[in-house]
């Protein structure tokens, strides 16, 4: 998202104190993202980095990186904000808000992202300040062990960007998405390259401190295959499945895919 048209350069340093992994453009030399560390980094989950300056060694990579990531989710906020015009929208695990705030500026109205850390909302705040938008932050974090979204209400369309890969029971998190979700669900993961039913899993990733005890503690690159997510899908009532089309020039994964389930 470019804030650039919306701030002065004291506003985009304090941009810079709340905003981090999501992409960003607070000024001409400036900027925030995480796909640099996902393309370039040794190990991207130790330590990525979030912020750039220019002139430093890595901007270049960094703002080509983090412009591709833009598109990717600009382009599947695009394509839901069209299916669902004026429709409402949660994004689990929203990290600085970059969806639900983009959903509003699409068109999208009650709009929220809920996350497990509670300083997110000093995010949101900042975009809403920026932009004009409204979109609510909610303190409801998805706990494996209760198997829900902390948050009574319902949205037209639930979505979740590189969550279930942290999740050690990827079924009990879509259930608990299908039950937020009036008309839609969107999940953008990799997916396990089987026409096979199946799970796969790496061992815990220690390096994010303590992890939770077993079954809990399975914390990395969880992937279902498709297969399974569409039979998880109709299970749960959305009886459609629609593979969005990512943007010329977006950011490319292997395996992974955006995935939208429609009632």
């Amino acid at each position: 998202m470019d804030l650039r048209a919306y701030l002065t350069a004291a506003q985009a340093e304090s941009g810079a104190k709340v905003l981090d992994y999501q992409p960003f453009i607070l000024s001409d030399d400036l900027q925030t993202g995480v796909a640099y560390s996902w393309l370039y980094a040794h190990d991207p989950r130790d330590k990525p980095s979030l912020l750039f300056r220019r002139g430093e060694p890595e901007w270049d990579r960094a703002v080509e990186a983090n412009a591709a990531l833009r598109l990717l989710y600009d382009g599947f906020l695009a394509q839901i904000a069209e299916r669902f015009p004026g429709g409402s929208l949660l994004d689990v695990g929203c990290s600085n808000g970059y969806f639900p705030v983009r959903a509003e500026t699409l068109g999208m109205r009650d709009c929220a992202g809920c996350d497990i850390w509670a300083g997110r909302r000093r995010s949101m705040a900042f975009l809403n300040r920026t932009l004009g938008t409204r979109a609510r932050f909610l303190h409801a974090p998805y706990w494996p062990q209760w198997r829900r979204v902390l948050t009574l209400r319902k949205f037209d369309v639930v979505s979740a960007s590189a969550i279930m890969c942290h999740l050690p029971s990827p079924l009990d998190f879509l259930a608990a998405l299908a039950q937020r979700a009036r008309r839609a669900v969107f999940v953008w993961n990799e997916f396990a390259p089987t026409d096979e039913m199946a799970i796969f899993y790496k061992e815990p990733f220690r390096g994010w401190g303590r992890t939770r005890p077993f079954p809990y503690c399975f914390n990395d690159r969880t992937r279902i295959s498709r297969p399974l997510f569409e039979f998880a899908m109709r299970e749960l009532g959305f009886g459609q499945i629609v593979e969005l089309a990512e943007a010329p020039g977006a950011l490319r994964l292997a395996n992974h895919l955006g995935l939208l389930a429609i009632r």
